[in-house]
């Protein structure tokens, strides 16, 4: 991106914040409202990426990078809402912005898509209609926000294998103890006139709460939160089929997240395959695994989680193990995350081109971020 453009999304930014209302404290755990401005630079301390495995992987070497900029606006009224979020992103390992799965490029390319745009109706907090540009209802690492990662980057399978946002329609709602969404989107990544000629996507996700609310980033919850000293979990499923990597493709994905006091548990499961004509699997499809494990100290001011991950696609098999620290300032709309990657790979000698037997990465990452 050019040094005006980088410019003037800085002065929108500045403008915008100087009227968004002040942070509200400690995060209750929920969802909380959609980010209207979100700055992310990063000090890149060491990197060997692996562009096939994780298109998302920082450049080889050290530097200092502004990740992303994300800024829009959400205004609702009489039941109805709407939202505009625009982000541009620097380049990674892969030597362009975005990873082949994202969507909301723009016709003529660039640095700068749309990520949320859409208008929506919900009549009561149990359903809920939205059209336009979505974030995908598939995963619990999709759903959660660039913001509220406890490590900097998404596991590898996330970021080269599952869509973030497509264009379409979305019904969802909150019944309490099941929280649920649906929708019907284009495959195409790129917002344009023949958006619908690419296929389509069909994607859900159900998660369950029986003990009490979880929410996304439950690591935020408050001590003095009713709910805080309670043992909860939440277990979701997800599935889509269309036109993912490939046509045709089922992917499914359940979760799991247990909460008891400072101490927060994630895991997700992924697997995807192709359909063959007669409902025969193929056998080339992928698999991939998470687990973070995480506490929260200094009365929620500082959080600390580790990761381990797998993933096994045609040809290659790759474990890795990951660490990061986040420390909150005063506002937590501010906050410093220090992480750090390193996997290991497999090949079996029958991919084409060569995965790298290790990958690696060191990020130190200042995020400001403001609902």
């Amino acid at each position: 991106m050019t040094r005006a453009a980088w410019a003037a999304g800085a002065l929108l930014a500045v403008g915008l914040a100087a009227r968004v209302p002040a942070a509200r404290g400690q995060d209750t755990g929920r969802d909380s409202g959609p980010l209207r401005l979100l700055v992310q630079g990063d000090a890149v301390l060491a990197s060997r990426p692996s562009p096939l495995q994780d298109p998302e992987d920082p450049r080889s070497g050290a530097a200092l990078t502004l990740r992303r900029v994300r800024v829009g606006d959400d205004v609702s009224g009489h039941q109805v809402h709407a939202r505009v979020l625009f982000e541009a992103q620097a380049d990674s390992a892969t030597g362009v912005p975005f990873a082949p799965p994202a969507g909301g490029r723009l016709p003529f390319g660039g640095p700068v898509r749309v990520t949320e745009a859409f208008v929506g109706w919900a009549p009561h907090r149990a359903f809920e209609i939205d059209a336009g540009s979505l974030r995908v209802p598939f995963g619990l690492s999709r759903q959660t926000d660039e913001a509220d990662l406890r490590l900097p980057e998404r596991p590898v399978f996330v970021d080269a294998l599952t869509p973030d946002f497509r264009t379409g329609v979305s019904i969802g709602g909150d019944l309490g103890e099941i929280l649920y969404r649906a929708a019907i989107l284009s495959a195409d990544r790129t917002i344009e006139g023949h958006l619908f000629d690419a296929g389509f996507l069909a994607a859900g996700r159900v998660v369950a709460e029986p003990l009490g609310p979880v929410g996304l980033h439950a690591w935020r919850r408050a001590e003095n939160d009713p709910w805080y000293g309670w043992f909860r979990f939440a277990a979701g499923l997800s599935v889509q089929y269309g036109t993912i990597a490939a046509p045709k493709t089922l992917a499914i994905d359940p979760e799991f997240t247990a909460q008891w006091r400072r101490l927060v548990v994630s895991a997700e499961y992924f697997v995807s395959t192709r359909l063959q004509s007669g409902a025969s699997f193929q056998k080339t499809g992928a698999q991939g695994g998470v687990l973070e494990p995480g506490i929260t100290c200094l009365a929620r001011r500082l959080d600390i989680v580790a990761r381990g991950e797998w993933e096994r696609t045609p040809g290659t098999m790759m474990w890795g193990a990951g660490a990061a620290v986040t420390a909150y300032a005063p506002d937590p709309r501010a906050r410093l995350t220090a992480g750090l990657e390193r996997r290991w790979s497999r090949n079996d000698g029958t991919v084409t081109v060569p995965v790298p037997a290790s990958a690696y990465w060191v990020i130190l990452r200042l995020t400001i971020a403001i609902d």
